[in-house]
């Protein structure tokens, strides 16, 4: 079976989300794209957008080219981007109020709709191929682990993340920045030892030098700090808030991909645990549109086939 990875799709920057997205719409910015990789199933590790309706109407012409299609939710599908959102899901049918209820709401659309399912603490099983994942969230380990206080990460979590002011309640309210990681480790470890495919939007992997890699595409501040280079831990402390301490979920679940976004890249990498197994852990992200034609720009998907060695095995032992 053959899956697709496109995440961080983003779909406001691409539509006007106050317009229904037809199909002809829909067709005119993504049909090469989506050609170009045919595959079974497409996996979305959250940043869907940032409207409900919107989202669920580009999953239905997404699901025109997949059989089945699960996604995850990442920090841009729980934000509140304006004073009438936060009004709108201040109480909700759901009772929860803020951010949760919007998500809430999300996943009551995707359980409305044929072949499209989300992973937040449960399993997906597609033919034998059991897909787990949660938003997984970052937990600022790096920051920690370089004997950060705990007070001093909120606080620059708070100067640098969006998340502190568009997620509600939000942390003028008491949140943290690892209150929604609490929430979803349970999530996690609900699903960890169960699955083959693992999907969050946070990646699990929080070494420096992993940061290094992933991030060194970026410049170098001109004319500041002019003998540090790009990647430098000190210049990078951002980076706290896009993984968390995966290590022991990697070492002990089942799972042979883990798929996460994010950081709107592609990125690739064998994680070797200490029993010699691998998983292989994979980004690929759309992201925003390219500046100059506000199109796809150079986004491409990635494809990998993965089959169950229990129906491997299977097929080997069928007589013909």
């Amino acid at each position: 079976m053959k899956f697709a990875i496109l995440g961080d799709t983003h779909f406001d920057f691409y539509f006007n989300p106050n317009s229904v997205v037809s199909a002809r719409a829909f067709d005119a910015k993504f049909k090469t794209l989506l050609d170009n990789a045919p595959a079974d199933v497409l996996l979305i590790p959250g940043d869907i957008g940032h409207y409900n309706a919107q989202n669920i109407q580009c999953l239905r012409h997404l699901k025109r080219y997949y059989s089945r299609i699960v996604v995850t939710f990442g920090n841009h599908d729980y934000y509140l981007i304006s004073k009438s959102m936060v009004s709108n899901y201040q109480y909700g049918t759901n009772r929860l109020g803020g951010s949760r209820e919007r998500i809430a709401e999300m996943k009551l659309l995707i359980a409305k709709e044929e072949g499209i399912d989300y992973v937040d603490g449960n399993i997906v099983d597609i033919e034998g191929v059991r897909i787990g994942g949660a938003s997984g969230w970052y937990d600022g380990s790096l920051l920690l682990n370089a004997g950060k206080s705990y007070d001093d990460v909120n606080w620059e979590w708070r100067l640098q993340m969006n998340d502190a002011n568009m997620i509600y309640p939000n942390a003028n309210n008491g949140a943290k920045f690892d209150t929604l990681f609490q929430e979803q480790k349970h999530h996690m470890e609900n699903v960890y030892q169960h699955c083959d495919i693992m999907m969050t939007h946070v990646s699990p992997l929080s070494e420096w030098n992993q940061f290094a890699q992933m991030y060194n595409y970026q410049k170098p501040l001109a004319g500041f700090y002019k003998s540090y280079n790009s990647t430098h831990e000190a210049l990078q402390d951002y980076r706290a808030f896009y993984c968390f301490d995966g290590k022991q979920l990697l070492e002990n679940g089942s799972m042979k991909y883990w798929l996460f976004g994010h950081t709107h890249r592609s990125f690739e990498r064998k994680f070797i645990r200490e029993d010699k197994n691998e998983v292989q852990i994979l980004c690929n992200s759309m992201g925003y549109p390219d500046k100059k034609n506000k199109g796809i720009g150079e986004t491409t998907i990635k494809v990998f086939e993965y089959t169950p060695p229990e129906i491997t095995q299977h097929k080997k032992d069928t007589p013909c």
